[in-house]
């Protein structure tokens, strides 16, 4: 008699958890759905943006912007250098001290001075001497290729850690014996154009406070 009244008790339960889960999931699945079948807008609604398809330009040239931007800066950088008195392929540039508005730059900070140069590998290779830290300066950067993807760092972020050095770069089709005493650089880029941006805050660099 108990064990039929046990399992007559199990089957109930088990009856009353089945409906109750199944009428929970029918108001979970009513509340979720409050659009109609198919994807289709609710009836009454309007669209966000008055002109879909101007809409649609305005976000894929805005896009295509950002997409050129790495490449457009550092080619009108390039062009803006070499319409300095005295500058060419291979000159430093450096500043006497940290970039303002007026230089146009896009992602400078102003704090530190910067060291820049261009060169062309169509040339034949080129060799880029950087110095050794001292107690005063020390510089820190990077070169870039015309898409500013970094090629190599220098100085203690570079191959140098900051002991300076020197080093060469080298053009795609170069196969000549690579001579001791450089780091060696492979560029791969068609354009054969590279550039070098540094930054020489003093040493040793002041620690922030709080």
């Amino acid at each position: 008699m108990r064990r039929r009244l046990s399992v007559l008790l199990t089957t109930v339960i088990l009856i009353l958890f089945v409906a109750v889960g199944a009428g929970a999931q029918t108001e979970i699945g009513a509340a979720a759905q409050t659009e109609p079948l198919g994807g289709q807008p609710a009836p009454g609604v309007t669209q966000s943006a008055k002109d879909l398809d101007a809409q649609v330009a305005y976000q894929r040239a805005f896009e295509a912007v950002l997409w050129a931007m790495p490449a457009s800066a550092i080619y009108r950088l390039r062009v803006g250098f070499l319409e300095l008195p005295g500058m060419a392929d291979n000159v430093i540039l450096s500043y006497s001290g940290p970039l303002r508005t007026i230089q146009e730059a896009i992602t400078p900070n102003q704090v530190t001075p910067y060291i820049c140069a261009t060169s062309d590998l169509r040339n034949g290779p080129v060799v880029l001497e950087v110095p050794a830290k001292t107690n005063k300066a020390v510089l820190y950067g990077q070169v870039v290729d015309a898409w500013q993807v970094t090629i190599t760092g220098v100085g203690p972020v570079g191959e140098d850690k900051g002991a300076g050095g020197k080093y060469l770069f080298l053009p795609p089709a170069y196969r000549d014996p690579i001579p001791t005493g450089y780091f060696p650089t492979a560029f791969f880029s068609r354009s054969g154009r590279f550039h070098l941006a540094t930054r020489r805050p003093p040493t040793p660099m002041p620690i922030a406070k709080r």
